[in-house]
């Protein structure tokens, strides 16, 4: 627990959380201690010494089952983090893949603001993004939602991204040189030869065989429904958690007061 509350701090917001939450179901009384418990996955007794402030064992994943049992609004679950673990919860990421070791990863994510950011895996699969990345490109939020799937055979993404074909040729390289990483048996490859179904693309891959490693630090054009259809210039700067090697962590950004740069009128 942090050093910068009591214990008996931590007893009283969980007893008044559960009391509000016993409110809100229409409870004679608060929501019984045995409903948070069974909502960690953790054992009663465990659950008593939790709330009485007693060391017990716990990470961030049981931390948001209770949270999310406790129906916690962004600073109660913020509040329950930092008085716990002295760190804030991941409010507005959200994530495709139950590893609490990616909790700091999400983190990152949710203090880019208003700023997209997201994570992808070695397929281009999107594991979690911020809640900006969700207003921007609403696709990011679907079952299985990849990059490259959206990119090569979504026909937003050829209105969307201002020189689709440029973005197309450079996605192309990438995936050339994952196949010589890994082989065809992969998802990307998969994806690859639906989109070779598309004559434009499959004329683009007969033409060429650059190979792209990255897009850290591209400069690129969207007019997307969030603007209005507005140009919005951005830049993509890429990077990989030491931990996650597989992973790539993808920040959107803009400078300020640059001529010639559209830069985005966010809140």
């Amino acid at each position: 627990m942090s050093d910068l509350v009591a214990a008996s701090d931590l007893t009283r917001y969980l007893k008044s959380w559960r009391a509000a939450r016993g409110q809100e179901l229409g409870l004679n009384g608060p929501l019984p201690q045995a409903k948070v418990q069974q909502a960690s996955g953790k054992s009663d007794k465990w659950y008593r010494m939790f709330e009485a402030g007693l060391p017990v064992k716990y990470n961030a994943e049981i931390l948001q089952r209770i949270a999310d049992c406790l129906n916690l609004d962004h600073a109660e679950r913020m509040t329950l983090f930092l008085m716990t673990m002295g760190v804030p919860s991941p409010i507005g990421v959200t994530s495709n893949r139950e590893d609490p070791e990616l909790l700091p990863i999400s983190w990152v994510l949710d203090q880019q603001g208003p700023r997209p950011a997201y994570v992808s895996d070695e397929d281009w699969t999107i594991v979690a993004f911020n809640k900006a990345m969700g207003q921007w490109f609403p696709w990011v939020a679907e079952p299985d939602a990849n990059l490259m799937r959206w990119t090569l055979l979504h026909p937003d993404a050829r209105t969307q991204l201002e020189s689709w074909e440029s973005h197309c040729r450079v996605y192309l390289g990438m995936i050339r040189m994952e196949i010589a990483r890994r082989g065809t048996d992969t998802a990307i490859a998969r994806i690859l030869l639906a989109a070779l179904e598309d004559p434009i693309i499959s004329g683009f891959w007969e033409e060429e065989t650059t190979v792209v490693s990255n897009r850290d630090g591209h400069h690129f054009r969207v007019q997307i429904p969030r603007f209005k259809g507005l140009p919005v210039d951005v830049i993509s700067q890429v990077f990989t958690p030491v931990k996650f090697p597989g992973l790539r962590l993808v920040l959107l950004t803009w400078p300020e007061g640059v001529d010639g740069f559209n830069a985005p009128a966010v809140d």
